[in-house]
């Protein structure tokens, strides 16, 4: 026995057939979907109950293929000149082939974490209608006890006939199924449609109100496929799954194509996944959301990071005719902000979807509220770190003029009370900037688990903490801050330093604070953290935000998840 000629699965046809050659005996073999074997078998050779047993099995959750077969008395030149039609036609009905299509273990766990996150989920498959049904109501698509209506054409051209699934009557008012309502406000009849079906609505235009009530598209060729994927993209951002080559074209045409198989799928998909389950989609939207919301954080921090530099630090140096010294634009730069950007990154995922999706507008409500609280609390600490610096005792206002220094040596612009108190708050400033955008729990892992942002945090505060409460030395020295010139430091008290310091260049010749003020500066700038912190937990991301999004909600697809 040989193989004479073959025509291989056709996805419009549904569809496969082979001529084999037994001795002398030319045999025809087709398998295809119980509804094609139908077609092409001769009437008498098929069983009375045909259609109800094939459609019991697929409502049952069944994968339905049916064989058939003839013998031709042909020359095998003929036969190869023959079209498909001809090649199928007149062949007499043997068997189905019946496959059960189990669910994965955590598909319906997946699917509800799906619905939990906010999302919409459909079937569209190239089964039967009544297979996806079951399946649907297996995995948690549907509702099990939800009334299901079946859209189909009983031939090409004709109106889509509506039957409900369960009591197999049919339905002649659509919208008034439509128009009962369940305790959440949306419709509680769900929808299917078959493939013949979609394309009559797609053709007349009728798909687009009941486009978001179908739950499950049934016998969908690939440009079905990608033609429902493209209708739902209008109307919100798409994702597709699949595992098979039929399935490319719709992977490629969605917003987010995620493919399911080392195949084929996976060369047009922008992601794949070796674990062949819909956990993937679960995984995939939480990583990209804890992307996208650690993107922001980063804007945030940046913008708040440009709004210190900017407006404080720039303003201070242009009205007070002072700077930072070198060794602090270097840590400024060098340090505090890239260390922070990079270790806002480090944050993971949350390991759950939140109900509600992360911010993707960079002027909305939320991030206007982060960053311009931010900024007005850091400025209002600013201004009042002047008024308590002025109001001191040992305070001495900048006399020195800049024209007589040497412009190489710009540094000693920093050697005063004002460049101190400035220097102390910008960099507190600039590592609670970071610090700050760590927060936002919904989309990404906790706060306290983003353990090297709080080893870099927690050391940069140390640091400079270090600089500001202890007596002169070394390290504070090495950014002119808190310290002096080591005849004037020996004559205050204080050690006098065994390493090289270039002398100050003010009347006092130094910029060392007091002890207790001191402590009092520290706390001030404590105070500073701790006043942005509180900002940030209860009003951007606590219950002032929860109050405010059920009392103003943002205009989102309403649609039955």
């Amino acid at each position: 026995m040989h193989i004479v000629r073959r025509f291989q699965f056709v996805h419009a046809r549904v569809s496969m057939s082979v001529a084999v050659l037994d001795n002398s005996n030319l045999h025809v073999f087709v398998k295809g979907s119980f509804e094609r074997i139908k077609d092409i078998s001769r009437p008498e050779s098929l069983p009375a109950d045909y259609d109800k047993v094939c459609t019991d099995l697929a409502r049952e959750g069944c994968y339905v293929l049916a064989i058939a077969h003839k013998r031709v008395d042909i020359p095998i030149g003929q036969l190869q000149e023959q079209t498909q039609d001809e090649f199928e036609s007149g062949c007499d009905f043997v068997g189905l082939l019946v496959f059960k299509n189990m669910l994965k273990p955590d598909t319906d766990t997946a699917i509800a974490e799906l619905k939990a996150g906010s999302t919409r989920t459909v079937m569209i498959t190239g089964d039967t209608a009544l297979t996806g049904v079951f399946i649907a109501r297996k995995s948690g698509l549907m509702a099990p006890n939800s009334r299901v209506i079946l859209g189909e054409c009983p031939s090409p051209g004709e109106a889509v006939s509506w039957t409900d699934v369960d009591t197999r009557e049919p339905v002649t008012d659509l919208t008034a199924a439509l128009s009962e309502l369940g305790s959440d406000g949306f419709p509680t009849t769900e929808l299917a449609v078959g493939g013949t079906a979609f394309q009559h609505l797609c053709s007349t235009g009728e798909i687009d109100p009941l486009l978001l009530n179908i739950r499950v598209f049934a016998r969908m060729r690939p440009m079905d496929k990608v033609e429902c994927v493209q209708l739902h993209m209008r109307h919100a951002v798409t994702a597709m799954c699949g595992d098979g080559g039929n399935d490319c074209g719709a992977l490629r045409a969605a917003h987010v194509g995620i493919a399911l198989s080392d195949a084929e799928a996976s060369i047009v998909s922008p992601f794949s996944s070796s674990d062949r389950s819909v956990n993937s989609c679960v995984e995939l939207l939480r990583e990209s959301r804890a992307g996208l919301a650690t993107s922001f954080a980063n804007f945030a921090a940046l913008i708040c990071y440009g709004q210190v530099m900017a407006g404080i630090v720039r303003m201070s140096v242009f009205y007070f005719d002072v700077s930072l010294t070198e060794n602090l634009w270097m840590l400024i730069d060098g340090g505090i902000a890239t260390a922070m950007a990079l270790t806002i990154s480090l944050s993971g995922p949350a390991k759950r979807l939140a109900r509600y999706r992360p911010t993707a507008r960079i002027l909305g409500p939320q991030m206007l509220a982060a960053v311009g609280g931010t900024v007005l609390i850091n400025w209002l600490f600013y201004i009042m770190a002047f008024v308590w610096l002025f109001d001191q005792d040992w305070f001495r206002c900048n006399e020195h003029s800049s024209v007589g220094l040497d412009l190489n040596k710009w540094w000693l612009l920093g050697d005063n009370y004002e460049a101190s108190i400035l220097s102390f708050l910008a960099v507190y400033q600039f590592i609670n900037n970071g610090f700050l955008f760590n927060y936002g729990y919904l989309h990404r892992a906790a706060w306290y688990k983003n353990y090297m942002l709080l080893i870099v945090w927690a050391f940069l505060i140390a640091f400079i903490s270090y600089m500001l409460l202890a007596d002169p030395n070394r390290v504070g020295c090495a950014f002119r801050l808190n310290c002096g010139t080591p005849s004037v430091l020996e004559s205050l008290g204080y050690s006098k330093p065994t390493w090289y310091i270039e002398p100050y260049n003010n009347l006092l010749g130094h910029n060392v604070l007091p002890r207790a003020s001191r402590y009092k500066f520290w706390g001030y700038c404590i105070g500073n953290m701790l006043a942005t912190n509180v900002w940030q937990l209860v009003v951007v991301n606590g219950p002032v935000r929860s109050f405010l999004r059920k009392r103003r909600p943002l205009r989102r697809l309403k649609v039955k998840l």
